[in-house]
């Protein structure tokens, strides 16, 4: 494998940095759009992003991540092949996950603020296939973290880290499917980061003195992160949901993010159970909790039986 030299143009140095959720898409990449300036297409979406835009420096590394026909579901999975800058003679993975480059001060932003409220995941999950080159080897990441403003020096504290990697070609859709690894439970995170890439060998601290073979591919499709229950966490949610009030007594106001057909809220109780539901047609509707006893419970919103949303609610009467 080869090893990085040096970074004379550009130093991609990580820092952690929250960004907006304005146009919420998951991890089934199924949304992409094309950018008719620099020619290549990037996850439509304000928490997925790419390296391609290192495609337009001078002696481009070429497109290293895009959308891929063949999915484990849907349509379109994402096809992650690791490539090299000549100008500065850097091996870059092809990656997609919570991860931008500010061009002003030459940084990668990891991660995202953390968007399941006080919900932990328990699993971390997907599909992929893998085309590693000699030894090389594809991988899935996931660290959970929070500053820690008490600390001297101040630091950001790694809450739950999990690293896959995947060894030899597999060109079939496999499943992963791993518990989330917790150095503490008891600390709610405030920032989410997932990585996909097709170069094992990357280096987190600067993502251009990564280790790989140039021309190793990987697929990625239906990544994904569950609660206790089992329930989907969805990276992102399609909808929004808004439960008003929360905690609840005798009615729960369901308010969403756009318009649904066939829709249905279902709740189920802490062990999974179901419980009931309701239809929803439109942009709101209200479900009663008379039966229901004090504590907490699990909801999923489904259009024309696909998940849009899931998460929970308390009954305090």
């Amino acid at each position: 494998m080869k090893k990085i030299l040096t970074l004379a143009v550009l130093v991609l140095c990580i820092s952690v940095y929250g960004y907006g959720q304005q146009n919420i898409r998951g991890g089934d990449f199924e949304h992409w759009k094309y950018n008719t300036v620099h020619h290549y297409y990037e996850p439509d979406s304000s928490i997925f992003s790419t390296l391609n835009i290192l495609d337009t420096i001078p002696t481009p590394s070429g497109i290293t991540a895009s959308p891929c026909d063949t999915a484990h579901s849907g349509t379109y999975s994402v096809r992650l092949v690791t490539g090299y800058i000549d100008l500065v003679q850097a091996v870059i993975p092809g990656v997609i996950g919570t991860i931008k480059i500010n061009w002003v001060t030459d940084k990668a932003i990891l991660g995202i603020p953390y968007p399941y409220g006080s919900t932990l995941p328990t699993r971390f999950l997907g599909y992929y296939q893998s085309y590693p080159l000699v030894n090389d080897s594809s991988a899935a990441v996931l660290l959970l973290s929070k500053w820690n403003s008490t600390s001297i020096p101040n630091r950001r504290d790694t809450l739950a880290y999990n690293r896959l990697a995947f060894h030899g070609i597999i060109d079939s859709w496999t499943a992963f499917d791993t518990a989330v690894t917790y150095r503490d439970h008891s600390t709610i995170p405030d920032t989410l980061t997932l990585l996909l890439l097709s170069c094992a060998g990357f280096n987190a601290t600067n993502m251009l003195g990564s280790v790989g073979q140039i021309g190793s591919m990987a697929l990625f499709d239906d990544v994904n992160l569950t609660d206790v229950s089992g329930f989907p966490l969805l990276l992102m949610p399609s909808v929004k949901v808004k439960l008003s009030p929360n905690p609840a007594s005798q009615y729960l106001k369901i308010e969403l993010g756009r318009s649904v057909e066939n829709g249905y809220f279902e709740v189920y109780d802490a062990q999974a159970k179901f419980i009931q539901q309701v239809p929803l047609n439109g942009n709101s509707g209200q479900i009663g909790l008379s039966d229901l006893s004090n504590g907490m419970y699990y909801y999923k919103l489904t259009e024309n039986n696909k998940l849009l949303n899931s998460g929970t609610f308390i009954v305090k009467k």
